[in-house]
């Protein structure tokens, strides 16, 4: 996924990361406080590698690329963690975790892989993945989104604003259906060509 995607999947790590705070005990202020670094943490797996630039080009970085800060166990070690912790370090580790978490799942189907098992040994869908960065960009984020608002609501049933956003999806759901309906199709035929039947 191209940095501009990572970036647009903070809304669904939004609001993952503010029904994980609930999960944890979390008030409302502090589950806000996690959805917000959560929004802004998607690129984090990349910024903690330390890249240098030459000419205003990465040219490298300190820890190589999809290694230790693309290791999704590392990141889910910190959410539990937080759960011990609570207050506002315990919202901003789920944040931080969340947001992380999505960065490595978007990344995942890309020819690289990702280090699912050992932090120095990545491994991906496929022989050659199932895409390269940027395809499908707007379903993945589509689902991303989608999927956080639908735990967030699972997590929240009797919030006003969660209401609100369920009678609206099902309004909603028909509209958005015939704006992605060709890319998901797309989508769909890609995957399914990955399967032998």
């Amino acid at each position: 996924m191209t940095g501009k995607g990572h970036r647009l999947t903070g809304l669904g790590a939004a609001f993952i990361a503010a029904a994980i705070a609930k999960t944890a005990g979390l008030d409302v202020f502090l589950q806000t406080a996690s959805a917000l670094v959560a929004a802004f943490s998607t690129s984090l797996p990349d910024w903690l590698e330390i890249p240098y630039y030459r000419k205003g080009v990465r040219t490298g970085s300190l820890l190589k690329h999809r290694t230790y800060t693309h290791w999704p166990w590392l990141w889910v070690g910190l959410i539990y963690w937080a759960f011990s912790i609570k207050g506002p370090e315990g919202a901003a580790m789920i944040g931080a975790a969340t947001g992380a978490l999505t960065h490595i799942l978007a990344d995942a189907p890309n020819p690289m892989g990702i280090p699912w098992i050992h932090p120095r040994q990545r491994i991906r869908f496929g022989k050659k993945g199932w895409w390269r960065s940027g395809r499908y960009e707007t379903v993945l984020v589509s689902l991303f989104t989608v999927f956080g608002v639908w735990v967030w609501v699972q997590v929240n049933p009797d919030n006003p604003f969660a209401k609100a956003l369920t009678q609206i999806s099902k309004e909603s759901v028909k509209q958005i259906n015939l704006a992605l309906q060709p890319q998901v199709q797309n989508f769909i035929t890609h995957l399914s060509s990955y399967i032998i039947f």
